[in-house]
């Protein structure tokens, strides 16, 4: 089967980028190219400036797992909403200047796509040389890794493969310049399918007080399901995640959105035809504004707070 049918309604990479290169000309922003992946294809960001001069920068990123094509959809649903004139976006607007990256791993993009959703998890989710992303960044302090399942591991092959070390990848290393050059005040990072909020993992009781109070903020703007925050002071661990080296490198309040709920992806599809369809929803829209609703909140509150302290910056 075509996977243009398979995979209705979401685009092909193509039809992706010819979508978000509209939506960056009807919301007055820019296409900026900040590195290419594996394969050469470009890493591209949507820069949205403000109303107003000399803002804060604010930052959403997605689909970091391949195949995780909701993510994007409600990153991209963030500029449709700006395009059409949501007040809450104008308002936002006027208090910073938005950055939008729609998808963060095109090759594990393309390469679902392609596939038309079939295949193995990890086969899917990492990047064209086996790497999951979303661990290949440096863990803060020099934290070691961790035992717990998920957590990243050594070996190749595995769907949390970290890389031979930090920033290994061509994908990292390019978003990881782009937070030192913007300078990000906060950032959300959209997965799927957990229906939750996975604040950067902190261990002070002030950080961890404001990431609660942001969470809260996200969840009770969302009009049709809230998601839970999932996060301890004393049982999180440092996995090598990118809100993790948001927050202690770069100074950044930083929050993981898993969006798609478990429950709703089982109701979906008690076993579902392929890995795609477990991750994804068939009807993305009410997803879509669900959790720009709750990401218009978030970053309201979090552009009324200081920064992060001054953090180790050696990674």
């Amino acid at each position: 089967m075509n996977p243009a049918d398979e995979l209705a309604p979401y685009p092909s990479p193509e039809g992706r980028a010819t979508e978000v290169a509209a939506l960056a000309d009807r919301v007055g922003g820019e296409l900026v190219e900040y590195g290419a992946s594996v394969e050469g294809r470009p890493l591209i960001a949507v820069r949205v400036p403000s109303t107003l001069s000399d803002r804060p920068r604010i930052l959403c990123g997605a689909n970091i797992h391949g195949v995780e094509f909701i993510a994007g959809r409600v990153a991209i649903g963030l500029l449709r909403a700006l395009a059409e004139g949501d007040p809450r976006l104008v308002s936002l607007r006027a208090q910073a200047e938005l950055w939008v990256v729609p998808s963060i791993n095109p090759d594990g993009y393309a390469r679902t796509y392609a596939a038309g959703g079939h295949g193995l998890l990890p086969h899917l989710r990492r990047n064209a040389r086996g790497v999951d992303l979303n661990r290949n960044y440096p863990r803060p302090g020099g934290a070691g890794p961790s035992w717990l399942p998920g957590a990243g591991s050594d070996r190749p092959g595995d769907a949390t493969y970290r890389g031979p070390h930090p920033l290994s990848e061509p994908e990292t290393a390019a978003l990881d310049r782009l937070f030192h050059e913007q300078k990000f005040v906060a950032g959300a990072n959209f997965h799927s399918f957990m229906g939750t909020l996975i604040p950067a993992r902190v261990t002070d009781r002030r950080a961890y007080a404001t990431y609660r109070r942001l969470c809260r903020t996200f969840r009770r703007a969302q009009p049709r399901h809230r998601y839970l925050r999932l996060a301890s002071r004393i049982f999180d661990t440092f996995t090598g995640e990118q809100e993790d080296h948001q927050h202690h490198v770069h100074g950044t309040w930083a929050v993981c959105v898993e969006t798609f709920t478990i429950l709703a992806s089982w109701r979906q599809h008690w076993r579902a035809p392929s890995v795609f369809w477990r991750f994804n929803p068939r009807d993305p829209a009410p997803w879509i504004d669900n959790d720009v609703s709750g990401l218009c909140a978030y970053f309201a509150a979090a552009l009324q707070l200081e920064r992060p302290g001054d953090y180790d910056r050696r990674a």
